[in-house]
């Protein structure tokens, strides 16, 4: 299987390929035909708003969405929404009219001899078809909302597949390629037109919502929870820990900033920890993710490190929390992610994610899943499921496991035989003495953060864990209090938001929480915790009987030669002193 090209000189991997066709067979093999309760909603008229060639956020993006989605039978499987335009009614409910006057008027901005200007600063570009595509945009998120939020029978849950993008729009600005704050706008769409009063905002792009983020900064009615990447030369250079919100909305706007590199584990660690929590504290009547796949590995812009599956591992803890609180109303609308296969696989995992949970469906298994391990002892990520055999070891002299195919990279170590069946018969450490990497120590100081600060406002959660380095009086006062919370408000309780995200059936093997993370890191940038190590350790050769009897002890003569003379001279010096 080659991989094949798509619009605007991109080709879809082999990764890709494989993933899509493993899809259509898991679809094929649950009789998931058209009609499931998962809608979908685009236009290809999006396609229509480009700038220069060599731009992040170009048409090529969403041509691959939608091809994949085609491949992998998704786009069959679920519920085809029409597209339509925002009307200025539901734009000014966000935005000012000065600035949607500005986005409407945008296409008479070009450059000379270019089909395109840049009317909004030097990254964010327009054309004669970008007032369409905005508007679009906004109304494709808005077409979702209205059908899933009607009485009836219908679908619940969707993807809205839209460009150009809108978590960087405020209320009276277009920036970071964004021109309509699309989710902000669907927001109130709910509120006021369907009468919902709690709505909350999930924005898991790797740079923060800034728009978003100020446009319900001071509302009590929306929760708004980013997690991204921040560091003092990352754009936007907003969402630090203490943005909690403002006035009335004080402690609604919660911002998670993690490191550079952050991946799936950190994302477990936030999920448990903040999101899950938020939501049990929160109990919405609705929930949007802004789905932004910049944080995938291998994306040119946010250079971290989640893998698609750990997008789907996401979308499916989200979607039980939104079926537990809110009837299962969850909407998804693109944003960031410009590696076009990357985010594409993206999509794929999500939607095939919530046709699976909607369905009641375990999910497939791809070419190359990585080994389970028991991670029972981690008490960042679940411990659910018997863990999953591993893989046979290499014997083949190319290196590579028997049934694998030659372009599929290998991403477990050589093991033999099984994990251990659960973690209580198996040290705490493998005998290579070795710790199982945990989420990166920076994360776990700005979720202890973050939950300190809601501790005084009104939305408290529990304290998350402290991170390695703490004095062993803090940890000893941890363990007290988390002793005492658990003795009074029950941990392993079931009306938890992580017991209802994640305490039910064993977790697929693509799980984050599951996943033994095979790479180089350093032992001083992360946590480490006390987990099982799946490497064996290299065999000890001990000397032969002959060989120890040869060897001789290194001499020590000349040492106590001169402790001798030093104690004679110390002698005759008491002596003289005499």
């Amino acid at each position: 299987m080659s991989p094949e090209p798509s619009e605007g000189g991109q080709s879809t991997s082999q990764r890709a390929l494989a993933r899509a066709a493993t899809t259509k067979a898991w679809l094929e093999a649950h009789d998931v035909g058209p009609g499931s309760p998962v809608a979908l909603v685009t236009d290809e008229r999006l396609l229509l708003h480009a700038g220069p060639s060599n731009h992040p956020e170009r048409p090529a993006r969403l041509a691959e969405i939608l091809k994949q989605l085609e491949i992998s039978g998704l786009s069959a499987a679920c519920v085809q929404l029409s597209s339509r335009e925002a009307t200025q009614e539901e734009l000014l409910r966000v935005h000012s009219q000065e600035h949607i006057d500005q986005v409407f008027n945008s296409a008479s901005s070009k450059k000379k001899g270019k089909a395109y200007g840049t009317p909004f600063g030097p990254d964010t570009y327009a054309n004669d078809e970008t007032p369409l595509c905005a508007s679009l945009s906004t109304g494709c998120l808005l077409s979702l909302v209205d059908k899933c939020l009607e009485k009836g029978d219908g679908p619940r849950c969707g993807f809205a597949a839209i460009r150009p993008p809108g978590h960087h729009a405020t209320v009276d600005k277009a920036s970071g390629f964004c021109m309509f704050n699309n989710v902000a706008v669907a927001v109130r769409q709910a509120q006021q037109v369907h009468g919902l009063k709690r709505v909350a905002v999930v924005d898991w792009d790797v740079h923060h919502g800034n728009g978003t983020n100020d446009i319900f900064e001071k509302d009590e009615s929306v929760l708004f929870f980013s997690l991204h990447r921040y560091d003092s030369y990352f754009f936007p250079g907003t969402g630090f820990v203490e943005d909690v919100g403002k006035a009335e909305g004080r402690g609604y706007n919660v911002n998670c900033p993690l490191d550079k590199g952050f991946g799936d584990l950190d994302v477990a660690h936030v999920m448990r920890y903040l999101i899950c929590p938020l939501m049990e504290k929160f109990e919405p009547e609705a929930i949007f993710i802004s789905a932004g796949f910049d944080a995938v590995r291998g994306d040119p812009l946010g250079e971290c490190r989640v893998s698609p599956e750990g997008f789907g591992w996401l979308t499916r803890g989200l979607y039980r929390l939104a079926k537990h609180y809110c009837e299962g109303r969850l909407f998804l609308a693109l944003e960031g992610g410009y590696s076009p296969d990357l985010i594409a696989q993206c999509t794929v995992e999500c939607v095939r994610t919530l046709l699976a949970e909607v369905h009641g469906l375990a999910g497939p298994e791809l070419e190359d899943p990585v080994p389970a391990t028991p991670m029972s002892s981690l008490p960042t990520t679940p411990a659910m499921g018997p863990s999953v055999p591993a893989s046979p070891s290499l014997s083949s002299k190319s290196g590579r496991s028997e049934g694998v195919p030659a372009h599929r990279p290998l991403l477990v170590p050589d093991l033999e035989g099984s994990p251990p069946a659960s973690p209580s018969a198996s040290p705490a450490l493998s005998a290579s003495g070795r710790k199982a990497r945990g989420p990166a120590g920076k994360t776990c100081r700005a979720v202890r953060k973050a939950t300190e600060l809601l501790q005084v406002l009104p939305m408290d959660v529990p304290l998350a864990p402290q991170a390695e380095g703490v004095s062993k009086n803090a940890k000893r006062n941890e363990r007290r209090r988390s002793r005492k919370h658990s003795e009074e408000d029950g941990a392993s309780s079931d009306s938890s938001g992580w017991a209802i995200a994640y305490g039910g059936d064993p977790e697929f093997s693509f799980s984050p929480a599951m996943r033994m993370v095979v790479r180089q890191v350093s032992s001083s940038s992360h946590t480490s915790h006390d987990v099982p190590d799946m490497e064996l350790p290299p065999p000890v050769v001990l000397p032969r009987a002959e060989e120890v009897a040869t060897k001789e002890p290194p001499s020590s003569a000349p040492k106590s030669e001169e402790k001798a003379e030093a104690g004679k001279s110390k002698q005759k010096k008491k002596t003289k002193k005499k």
